[in-house]
């Protein structure tokens, strides 16, 4: 389910961790079957986004921020339209927990934007790639704790 996603700092002091390795790693999600919620628009969705969390990440790792800043703008595009598409998922079904897992959505949203201002108003790519493993790890609870969820109520939306 995980990528281990390694890099080697590149400035003195960067990547300097527990082991005081000049390598560090970090685990992103990489889509697979034991996640899917039984739809193949919403799987296709939550693959996408694990995809470009990865590309997120290697703009992070390359100080690039102007690369950073473009694929979080598109990550935040993928967001939102799998949001609003399993938003109209609840809308015709008997789903009762949509409220909370709107709430959820908003979260995810605003940890995103987070990601971003932090780019934006800083050099410091530790503290954006912390917030990127910190949203990794909501965005992959709310996949496993969230929207498997709702899977017995996709009959209903057919």
């Amino acid at each position: 389910m995980f990528i281990l996603y390694l890099r080697r700092a590149s400035r003195a002091g960067e990547g300097q961790g527990l082991a005081d390795s000049s390598v560090t790693a970090h685990l992103y999600p990489k889509w697979n079957r034991s996640i899917s919620v039984g739809d193949a628009k919403i799987d296709r969705e939550h693959e996408e986004i694990f995809d470009q969390i990865v590309t997120v990440a290697g703009f992070v790792d390359s100080h690039d921020n102007a690369s950073v800043l473009s694929a979080i703008d598109r990550l935040l595009l993928l967001l939102e339209r799998h949001f609003q598409d399993e938003e109209r998922f609840f809308a015709v079904t008997s789903y009762p927990h949509a409220p909370a897992h709107k709430i959820e959505h908003r979260v995810l949203r605003h940890m995103a934007r987070h990601i971003r201002g932090a780019v934006e108003l800083s050099r410091d790519g530790s503290f954006v790639g912390l917030s990127l493993r910190h949203f990794v790890q909501a965005m992959v609870e709310h996949i496993i704790e969230i929207d498997l969820g709702y899977r017995p109520y996709l009959h209903e939306a057919e």
